[in-house]
């Protein structure tokens, strides 16, 4: 990348930021968060890299440069949160107290992360096969729609034809189940 390419990025981008927090509010991510700066500097720095990296030609097809940029960003920060979330990475135990608890559950949403080494692929695929083998049918079902179809919690509700109450019933059975293979 030459220089002049590094400071037309820099210029397109200071003119005009509005790229970059919209990634971070598509991504979620609120500007009262603590990291909000550092998440900002890294969409930065992922823009400059994609602005390099565009096929065509930057000057002439800035609407094509612009959904471009925006989703390397976009990409680079969900890596970003993988990577954290690896280096996070806490098994948390179920309090049923607490009805939005999703600890344990969060760490079954971790089995299918990209960055995630060969010897703990291998854990987790263990632990998920000894959960699914504790789980009854219906249980079964839940697990295989949220983890390999990513479906929310009322979506799960309409396919295995039960309230949202049942479903959230559902995923607490599972949660205990698992607390138990993984303190086993």
């Amino acid at each position: 990348m030459t220089q002049e390419q590094i400071q037309a990025a820099f210029t397109l981008i200071s003119q005009d930021d509005t790229l970059i927090h919209g990634v971070l509010k598509a991504l979620n991510v609120s500007r009262k968060r603590s990291n909000y700066e550092d998440l900002y500097q890294e969409g930065l720095l992922a823009f400059v890299d994609a602005y390099q990296h565009f096929p065509g030609n930057p000057e002439t097809e800035q609407h094509a440069l612009m959904v471009y940029c925006f989703q390397a960003v976009k990409w680079t920060l969900l890596m970003y949160f993988r990577q954290m979330n690896q280096y996070n990475q806490h098994i948390g135990f179920v309090d049923r107290q607490d009805d939005n608890n999703d600890a344990v559950l969060d760490y079954l949403d971790q089995l299918s992360s990209p960055i995630t080494s060969a010897e703990a692929n291998l854990l987790h695929q263990e632990c998920f096969e000894q959960l699914y083998q504790a789980c009854t049918p219906r249980e079964q079902r839940f697990l295989v729609l949220r983890y390999f179809y990513n479906a929310e919690l009322k979506e799960i509700a309409a396919d295995l034809n039960v309230t949202r109450r049942t479903a959230n019933n559902i995923k607490f059975k599972i949660q205990k189940k698992f607390s138990a293979v993984l303190i086993e």
